[in-house]
Order: structure tokens, then sequence, then C-alpha cells
């Protein structure tokens, strides 16, 4: 979900989203957070492609992403959400785990980036 103040960046955006997945961000006072990984369809605005890319639940929409075509805003959309992952993981000290399961989320292996 977009959040208000960013809508006008996405602009063109169908709001279909093409990919998601649900993971657990549990954090070092034991908080556990259900986290929508999810993409959107890439869109074309201002002769750009565009992606939404989200962390919902966890970090802000931002962007949208851009690439040289619609393949290349895809990439960018995937290899951003991996690495805002490992940036607030890091920032955060919060670990993935699959959904309501104690078996960990490895999003570098997921992602296949490393």
């Amino acid at each position: 979900m977009i959040p208000p103040p960013f809508k006008y960046r996405f602009e063109g955006d169908s709001g279909v989203d093409i990919a998601t997945q649900k993971i657990d961000a549990v954090f070092p006072d034991g908080e556990r957070r259900r986290v929508v990984l999810r993409l959107g369809a890439p869109f074309i605005r201002d002769n750009v492609f565009g992606i939404r890319s989200e962390l919902e639940n966890l970090d802000r929409t931002d962007g949208p992403l851009a690439g040289s075509e619609s393949f290349d805003a895809l990439i960018n959309g995937i290899a951003w959400i991996h690495g805002r992952l490992r940036v607030f993981a890091e920032k955060h000290r919060c670990t993935y785990y699959w959904p309501d399961s104690n078996d960990i989320f490895d999003y570098s292996d997921y992602f296949n980036l490393t």
C-alpha cells in the first residue's frame, strides 16, 4: 500500500501486484511483525519504466525505482528489496523468519544475490 504522501510518485502505477512474499521480522525485544514483500507491475511514466517495490509493515515505500526497460525495472525492484532487508536487519538487529515459523528466512539465499 502506498502511503498517501508518496502517491504522486507512482502516477501511472496500475496498483496491481505481480509478486508478494510474507515473512516475519523478529526484533531483539521479542516483537514479531508480519512483513509483506511486494512488487508492483512495471509501468511507464514520462518514457521511463518504473516499478513499485515495498516492504509493507517494515519500511516506508520509496521510489518508484526505474529501469531502461520493464525487465530492468523488475531486477532493480528485487535488488532494492534485498538491500533494504539487509540494511534494516543491520540497523534494527532483527531476524527474518518464514511466516508463523522458527525457520530463518535467508533473504540472500532467497534472492540469490550474493
